[in-house]
């Protein structure tokens, strides 16, 4: 099943050996019984989401309080979150709007003020949804949304918006992280993972009933990340992680982050509807994206530019770490024109030309019931582990 062998798609490609004992020493890192949800991390769904064990242990492992930690591919802000709550600044980078809405909503202090006001919207929420009209200039102006959305789920999901954004900060933001959680779920896009249209229907009080019900979940976690240390600073930037000059150089103690895998996804394809809703920059999630599963499906696709990509970012990732600094990477192999391509050895090998040297490898196994893959368009069952050291 794993090295040597072009099977199916659910395989390790590596040239390491003793893959079964990588597998085994990987069960460290599988955390299958966690609860991956806890705090604000199940704010908003996010293909292949990053599970915050993960951040967490490396930070237990290689930090301390007041180290600065950094994610490239923030994602939905799992590192972030977890380096606020355990004290670490830290600093998150991500191409997708979604992406960053959602990192600092999930990352904002919350004072027992917010928290307040938050509960009494939310208690005064039904009243609310039945005196809202549509408002028609909030709907964006894009030709496909009547192919996406009915009629009536957009006047609804219209004033729904125009309710969050009457709110101050920080909960604005966080309402429409909210709102946008929902944005799939309501309209006829088959799943966050597969961008198909199915034929369903959903009604304006579907829409009103996600909304509260996603709502209520949210508040009642907020007292778990607002009584976190306010000072401990978090910046969020919408950026190419493959330049970010923004961020002084031997700074960073830990970089932790799962990079787009190869050939799996198209993260703004799946959060598209999302972008227009929250006033988003599509082209540029689109268009410097990493990795996506259209460009590497092509026939006659080669995994180089994806290399040459990620080697930037590695370039990077050594300028801003500081001298013995640690990084630790979760990725998977994949395949490219129908051959298998050893993305991790390809990974060890570029670090180590950057003089990034690898002091672990583990194979860590992903849950059959819960993956962070979606179960039913998985393609994988087992990603790496990597953790390098910033050679002196």
């Amino acid at each position: 099943m794993f090295q040597g062998v072009v099977p199916k798609r659910k395989a390790i490609y590596t040239r390491a050996k003793g893959v079964h004992n990588l597998i085994a020493e990987g069960r460290e890192w599988n955390f299958h019984d966690a609860d991956t949800g806890e705090h604000l991390h199940g704010l908003h769904p996010y293909p292949a989401k990053f599970i915050p064990q993960i951040p967490h242990k490396a930070m237990e492992l290689w930090t301390k309080k007041g180290d600065l930690v950094y994610d490239p591919f923030c994602g939905c802000g799992t590192t972030l979150l977890e380096a606020r709550l355990m004290g670490r600044p830290s600093i998150g980078v991500d191409n997708n709007s979604v992406a960053c809405l959602v990192s600092k909503a999930k990352t904002a202090f919350y004072s027992s003020n917010d928290i307040e006001r938050a509960t009494k919207f939310l208690a005064s929420l039904n009243r609310k949804l039945s005196t809202i009209k549509p408002k028609k200039d909030l709907i964006p102006k894009n030709k496909n949304f009547l192919y996406w959305f009915s009629m009536p789920v957009l006047e609804r999901l219209s004033g729904i918006k125009s309710l969050v954004l009457r709110q101050e900060e920080p909960l604005c933001t966080l309402f429409l992280s909210v709102f946008s959680s929902i944005i799939v779920r309501v309209s006829y896009q088959d799943s966050d993972t597969r961008y198909a249209k199915i034929e369903r229907v959903i009604r304006p009080q579907d829409v009103d009933t996600a909304f509260a019900k996603k709502l209520a979940d949210v508040v009642s976690r907020l007292s778990s990340v607002g009584i976190g240390p306010k000072e401990v600073p978090v910046s969020v930037h919408q950026a190419d992680s493959r330049d970010v000059g923004f961020i002084p150089a031997s700074t960073v103690s830990l970089i932790v982050t799962s990079p787009p895998y190869l050939n799996a996804y198209d993260y703004h394809k799946y959060h598209r509807q999302r972008l227009h809703w929250i006033d988003g920059d599509v082209a540029l999630a689109r268009d410097i994206e990493i990795g996506t599963h259209d460009e590497f499906t092509r026939p006659g696709a080669s995994p180089d530019s994806y290399f040459e990509d990620m080697d930037a970012c590695f370039g990077e990732w050594r300028r801003v770490l500081r001298s013995s600094g640690k990084c630790l990477v979760v990725i998977g192999d994949a395949i490219v024109n129908k051959k298998p391509v050893r993305v991790a050895d390809t990974f060890i090998d570029l670090m180590e030309r950057r003089s990034m040297s690898l002091e672990k490898h583990w194979i860590r196994e992903l849950h059959a019931t819960s993956r962070a893959f979606n179960v039913r368009n998985a393609r994988i069952s087992h990603e790496h582990v990597l953790l390098f050291k910033k050679d002196g």
